[in-house]
């Protein structure tokens, strides 16, 4: 039944953008212009997961590339780089091929950008709200030629942790907002999965649309479902999918896409995750004291209230309940569910 199981992979960039014309328009007009060889306009494109954030980033620098073939590009996920050094190392490699001594000074860095960097260039920072220092913004801002798209759920949780000096630097740019995808849209884009992905005839789009309605607006649990449900079906033998294996599909998508949000957590993550698995629910105090027991060098409570709790709730792997002592973390009422084979 799978013909091309590469277009349901996160990594996809289909030919066509389904329902997100206006951002799409947004992003273009901010790298413009390159096309006369200027700097490009730095951008940040929030919004919730599964919304098409980085699919637009990087469709639109595809777009570019389409106009300038030569145009230097990279991407950098802060889910993996999340330091400084490792987000200026990062960029140095994919931008500009550079060989880089591991820990070499953050100032070397930067000067083999500004000085192997000959044109204007643009630099994609997905989940760039990880970033274990933001500043590092104003590093990137100070190599000449160099824009950015920068991509984060909500705005706050990036701007507010800046200094006044990068604030004052950095937030200037087009700020693009993602809504949440509606079923028809994400019955759409499931539909041109299907047509790539499957053989002819593999889903009717009622079933689509089933999905599209269970999965909240979440293109990628979406696309994930259709890529269970078409192996459930092929594992019973069947030539089309039945619309009775889009629920238990759905649950395991999101199991499994839960899993690997749980697999890219940075050590702080992980380990606030894993206390409150062990133990909670938790007020904030007992977390905390949990946590730093469990870690071998805790940072504050406040840096963990700005940057890394709200980042588990966004991605529903806890919940929060305010009560009379405060604040109870738990998990999330579907983090038990187990992972769906397919």
């Amino acid at each position: 039944m799978l013909r091309d199981g590469t277009v349901f992979d996160d990594e996809h960039l289909p030919r066509e953008i389904v329902g997100r014309n206006s951002q799409m328009n947004e992003v273009t007009d901010a790298l413009a212009p390159i096309e006369d060889g200027v700097r490009a306009e730095n951008c940040f494109l929030f919004g919730p997961s599964g919304a098409g954030k980085t699919t637009v980033a990087r469709a639109a620098v595809r777009e570019l590339r389409r106009e300038v073939l030569d145009v230097p590009t990279a991407y950098v996920n802060c889910w993996k780089d999340y330091t400084r050094s490792g987000v200026l190392e990062r960029t140095a490699k994919n931008l500009v091929g550079a060989a880089i001594p591991k820990n070499a000074p953050a100032r070397d860095v930067i000067d083999t950008l500004q000085t192997e960097l000959d044109s204007p260039s643009v630099l994609i920072i997905d989940e760039v709200d990880q970033l274990q220092d933001p500043d590092t913004l104003y590093d990137l801002h100070s190599i000449r030629g160099l824009a950015w798209i920068c991509i984060a759920n909500r705005e706050v949780d990036l701007l507010a942790r800046l200094d006044d000096r990068t604030h004052s630097r950095v937030s200037v740019g087009y700020r693009v907002q993602f809504d949440r995808y509606t079923a028809d849209t994400v019955t759409e884009i499931l539909d041109r999965r299907a047509s790539h992905g499957l053989e002819q005839g593999a889903v009717q789009r009622e079933t689509l649309r089933r999905i599209a309605e269970l999965v909240d607006g979440d293109a990628r649990r979406a696309i994930t479902a259709l890529r269970v449900a078409a192996r459930k079906a092929d594992h019973e033998g069947l030539s089309t999918i039945p619309e009775r294996l889009v629920e238990d599909s759905v649950l395991s998508a999101e199991a499994e896409v839960r899993q690997k949000t749980i697999s890219k957590l940075n050590h702080h993550q992980r380990v606030l995750y894993e206390c409150i698995e062990r133990w909670g629910p938790l007020i904030q105090k007992e977390l905390y004291d949990r946590y730093e027991s469990e870690h071998p060098d805790p940072i504050t409570l406040r840096a963990l209230r700005k940057s890394h709790l709200p980042k588990l709730e966004h991605y529903n792997l806890i919940t929060t309940e305010r009560g009379a002592d405060g604040k109870t973390y738990e998990l999330a009422e579907s983090s038990g569910t187990p992972v769906g084979t397919d």
